[in-house]
């Protein structure tokens, strides 16, 4: 009997675990052809926004091409691949997960950790197809603050031609959260002006207009 996938947003272990799936994937191409590579998503909660993130993931990651069958062969895009399947490397964030209930300050540190964290374990799993990037992890990861680190990866990227996919879940939460756990005020410290998430931003925006992030789905 399958079961029903509620709150499961990992596509591999939907395909892997015999979860039941409603095939969003003839929505792929259509991303390809909007003619923009830099994408925001909004939809309300629970309208399957991270399990589409996952499933873009396993389709656009070069880690993932010896899978692409078990994953997606029984679907549309399985049926229809696109050329640029399983061709990124792709760098995934989520913020969902940064705890707002102390002081800004330690929000800004357990942010700057979260980023740092991913970064690592992006240099990790892409370390044995570019093996250029052990070269630039320590400049990378030697950096604090996760708008520093960003502009350090997307520079010595850039540097070693490694084209990447950006994934970026559940944007906004914690800084949504400080607007309803500490106010206005706090908010605007973290999204406005030099604040942390906005400087975070920027360096992306940078990134994008300087074609160095590839594409973007966020």
């Amino acid at each position: 009997m399958k079961k029903i996938p509620y709150g499961v947003a990992n596509y591999w272990k939907l395909r892997k675990q015999n979860f039941y799936f409603v095939d969003k994937t003839h929505f792929i191409p259509k991303i390809e052809d909007l003619g923009s590579q830099y994408l925001f998503f909004l939809r309300p909660r629970r309208f399957g926004k991270s399990l589409f993130l996952s499933i873009l993931e396993h389709y656009y990651d070069i880690r993932m091409e010896e899978h692409f069958e078990d994953l997606f062969g029984d679907t549309y895009i399985g049926r229809n691949p696109t050329p640029l399947r399983n061709s990124f490397a792709v760098l995934k964030f989520n913020f969902s997960g940064i705890p707002v209930h102390g002081d800004l300050r330690e929000t800004e540190h357990s942010f700057n950790r979260s980023v740092k964290r991913d970064v690592a374990s992006f240099f990790v799993r892409y370390s044995e197809i570019y093996p250029d990037l052990e070269k630039v992890k320590d400049i990378v990861l030697s950096e604090e603050f996760a708008g520093d680190i960003m502009d350090n990866l997307i520079k010595v990227l850039a540097d070693i031609g490694v084209s990447y996919y950006l994934l970026i879940d559940e944007y906004d939460n914690f800084a949504n959260n400080i607007l309803m756990q500490h106010g206005r005020l706090n908010y605007r410290d973290v999204t406005h002006a030099g604040g942390f998430l906005r400087s975070f931003f920027a360096v992306i925006k940078n990134g994008t207009e300087n074609r160095v992030i590839e594409r973007m789905f966020v």
